[in-house]
């Protein structure tokens, strides 16, 4: 009996097994054949019962049951009933053993087990040509079911393959999308970095709004400010599909700055300190300085990010290679993040 475990519910198949050994279908009631055993794995699929095996781990047995089933074995007139009215059955060949005999030696063999069945036997030897055209069915059976096992197994490996291609595609797919945030969120901070509005001049309207020159100084985590929305940007975008470069941009948002001036409060363009790296980084509480819409901000440092945290409500990302400076504007109070290279410090 194959082990228990290859069976999801083995208790349903012994059930199942109990009841067809003891049915008169597939043979004599308490026997077991291999037609009997065709029913019992039958019924045992249509009640829900699975294997725990796929084919591919199937036993001698489970194959050969396998195999049996798809050798089409039928009785001489193609009918998948050997059991006839009286109780007697007929003879019970694959489909190809019978196309091997004559008509003739197709009757030999039927009577030959008709006579052993009226006997009571359940099991009554082939002639001797009948065995041969068995045997030769059998190697072409086996030769088939071989080669049709290669088959599913190599389209199962293909799936395989292909499902790796999938992931392979995928994570290519994944790594272009980062790519691109990652080169959108340098041009953010690029464009950040150069401290112009995203106007070009004073504001569309040429006022000078003291109450919101700081409004720009906050950012978020990747060090894109929170203007308008869209505006740096759009402004970034357009300016590149345009072929201009950064200079030339700067250059027109300088508007009425005197030279050698930035921002609409025309503060020096001269960087106050030297500029920050990730490997010199200023001390929490130490004085600091970075670029802004409305020109240079002076403050004041209060956390040094060497991994993720949420600041004023926003994700921060960062690490030790990519460090973030969390500032507070003296004049404001506001608070901004942004990394060494955009802050200038002693």
């Amino acid at each position: 009996m194959p082990p228990k475990d290859k069976y999801t519910d083995p208790d349903l198949r012994d059930e199942i097994k109990q009841e067809v050994q003891e049915s008169d279908k597939g043979g004599a009631p308490g026997q077991w054949s291999a037609r009997k055993a065709q029913f019992m794995a039958s019924e045992y699929k249509k009640r829900g019962g699975g294997y725990n095996t796929d084919k591919s781990q199937q036993d001698e047995s489970q194959k050969h049951l396998s195999k049996w089933t798809e050798e089409e074995w039928q009785t001489k007139e193609g009918s998948g009933n050997a059991k006839q009215a009286d109780g007697t059955e007929k003879r019970y060949l694959p489909k190809k053993a019978w196309e091997n005999m004559t008509e003739e030696e197709k009757e030999e063999t039927e009577q030959k087990k008709q006579e052993g069945s009226r006997e009571g036997k359940q099991f009554v030897q082939n002639t001797a040509k009948a065995q041969q055209s068995r045997r030769q069915a059998n190697e072409e059976e086996d030769e088939k079911y071989e080669k049709k096992k290669a088959q599913e197994q190599q389209s199962k490996q293909n799936e395989q393959d292909q499902a790796g291609n999938d992931e392979d595609e995928h994570a290519a797919e994944e790594y272009d999308d980062d790519s691109d945030d990652e080169e959108e969120d340098n041009e953010a901070e690029d464009f950040e970095d150069d401290g112009e509005d995203a106007e070009g001049e004073d504001g569309e309207d040429g006022r000078d709004d003291n109450d919101n020159d700081e409004e720009d100084e906050e950012v978020d985590e990747d060090g894109d400010a929170e203007a308008k929305t869209g505006q740096k940007r759009k402004g970034g975008a357009d300016n590149q599909s345009n072929g201009k470069s950064k200079k030339q941009k700067s250059e027109r948002s300088q508007g009425n700055a005197p030279a050698g001036k930035v921002g609409s409060k025309h503060m020096d363009a001269d960087e106050p300190a030297p500029r920050g790296s990730a490997d010199r980084l200023p001390k929490k509480g130490q004085k600091i300085t970075w670029k802004a819409m409305p020109g240079y901000v002076d403050g004041e440092v209060t956390e040094v990010l060497t991994s993720g945290k949420k600041v004023d409500g926003k994700d921060v990302k960062a690490s030790k290679k990519d460090p973030k400076l969390v500032m507070k504007s003296s004049s404001s109070g506001k608070v901004c993040v942004h990394k060494p290279d955009a802050c200038f410090y002693d």
